[in-house]
């Protein structure tokens, strides 16, 4: 991994004009422009999703001219990423809370069932009749992404192969920014 240009110890976390620096040079440079520090904040925290399993997530603050981002990332790869954005003056304890929470509320509710029939054969479905979940960059295939659902990355014939029980229904695919919430409709939260 290439090292930052301003300590030469952290790994590079955002090019920032021709330079590439760690998130920590980075805050630093933002801090004494914005006239904002950011305050400390653990670098880790362990989560239960809503199978009981564990996921051990990385925390980052990142302070912007626009507001405060924070995030959580799941160290195992292709897993679970959630993000919030607060006020460049706001309450970061606060924020980082508001992280936790959205964590535990986009982990509560699964999404993806594996199903074994009498003959042996497994599959993979949709459970409630729903998906959410994260485009991400496919190392196997450029061109096309994968969509990370329950933690878990899954190429788009994967996801076909869901959605074939679900031949002749129409299909609603709306795209939320990373830090707002996935929300389901009142009629969907019944089901």
């Amino acid at each position: 991994m290439a090292k930052c240009q301003e300590c030469q110890k952290n790994e590079v976390y955002i090019h920032f004009g021709e330079d590439r620096l760690c998130l920590d040079c980075f805050n630093e440079i933002m801090a004494n422009e914005l006239g904002v520090e950011a305050e400390s904040y653990p670098e880790g925290v362990t989560l239960r999703d809503g199978k009981g399993e564990v996921h051990h997530f990385r925390l980052r603050k990142r302070l912007d001219p626009m507001g405060i981002v924070m995030e959580a990332e799941e160290q195992a790869s292709g897993g679970y990423h959630f993000q919030v954005f607060g006020d460049l003056h706001g309450d970061q304890g606060e924020l980082f809370l508001q992280l936790i929470s959205k964590a535990e509320r986009g982990m509560a509710e699964m999404y993806v069932e594996a199903r074994k029939f009498s003959n042996g054969q497994s599959s993979l479905s949709m459970k409630k009749d729903r998906m959410a979940g994260r485009i991400e960059w496919n190392p196997l295939d450029e061109d096309v992404p994968v969509l990370v659902v329950d933690g878990k990355s899954y190429a788009w014939k994967e996801i076909g192969k869901m959605l074939m029980s679900y031949e002749g229904f129409q299909v609603k695919l709306e795209m939320v920014d990373p830090s707002e919430e996935v929300r389901w409709s009142e009629r969907e939260e019944k089901d």
